[in-house]
């Protein structure tokens, strides 16, 4: 584990993180002021971010779920933190799959084929965000 993994942890101990998970996607993140103290980021740059930084998952129907991406930030952010963002929009990602645990098992508790797992994985593979 990386350290800001470890402090998304901490984080949500402290009911900072604001998540949902579930099988009709979800998001994942923190409010931007708690972002750029995190990341050692001077306030002048909220302006670049939403009021909420992490991830999301949208919801493609038919039990499908797209790729877990960066809710995006402005692109004139100086390169020293946009790498930051980055990073932490990684830990975000991997906090959000180790939430979303199980879901994506392909084959269920009863040995049967998660149709839905199968689907999620594949489109998640080739990099499938929206369906619209």
């Amino acid at each position: 584990m990386n350290k800001i993994y470890e402090k998304l942890i901490e984080l949500e101990e402290a009911s900072r993180v604001d998540y949902e998970i579930s099988y009709r996607g979800g998001h994942y993140g923190l409010k931007v002021g708690d972002v750029l103290e995190l990341l050692n980021i001077p306030d002048k740059y909220d302006d670049y971010f939403p009021g909420k930084v992490g991830v999301y998952c949208n919801y493609l129907g038919g039990g499908l779920r797209g790729s877990i991406v960066g809710g995006g930030y402005n692109k004139e952010l100086p390169k020293t933190y946009a790498e930051k963002v980055q990073n932490f929009y990684a830990s975000c990602r991997q906090r959000y799959l180790d939430i979303e645990n199980g879901l994506n098992d392909e084959i269920d508790e009863n040995g049967e084929t998660n149709w839905d797992a199968v689907g999620t994985n594949a489109n998640r593979a080739v990099g499938i965000e929206s369906a619209y």
